[in-house]
């Protein structure tokens, strides 16, 4: 059967051109990762790849946090593919790609105007991740419009 992302679940959430992936698709790939990293990597190690080293190093509010998240998108993932998997009506796909818009953008926002990533994580990665849910945003907010 392969990897279950590299192919839409059913013909309801195929996206109308054959090369794009649908919302949720890309929610799980920008989501998954960071949220793995956040619960199994040493944080330390992850803020000096990530952050331009002004930060505090040592924080266990800050860790715990780091935690949090990954546990939360963890969480999310797994209710965004079984919901993309599973919806056989349009108007539970709306609310679907509705809520992946709305977080995309949400992310995007604070990528731009978040003072602690403006003050504290590197400018490359800010812009990537900032592209990257953007990129998410656009396919959510296009199946949206979409009419089908």
């Amino acid at each position: 059967e392969g990897f279950p992302l590299a192919q839409p679940q059913n013909q309801r959430n195929t996206p109308s051109s054959s090369n794009m992936i649908t919302p949720a698709q890309a929610f799980l790939l920008s989501t998954a990762g960071n949220s793995a990293m956040c619960v199994t990597l040493p944080r330390k190690q992850v803020t000096d790849i990530y952050l331009n080293g002004s930060q505090i190093q040592e924080n266990s509010e800050a860790d715990a946090g780091w935690r949090f998240f990954g546990l939360a998108g963890g969480a999310a993932c797994a209710a965004v593919y079984l919901a993309d998997k599973n919806i056989n009506n349009a108007d539970d796909r709306k609310i679907l790609n509705g809520a992946i818009a709305a977080n995309a953008i949400g992310n995007a926002a604070l990528f731009v105007q978040h003072k602690f990533m403006e003050d504290h994580v590197k400018p490359e990665l800010r812009w990537l991740n900032l592209g990257m849910q953007a990129g998410v945003a656009g396919l959510a907010v296009k199946a949206l419009l979409d009419k089908k």
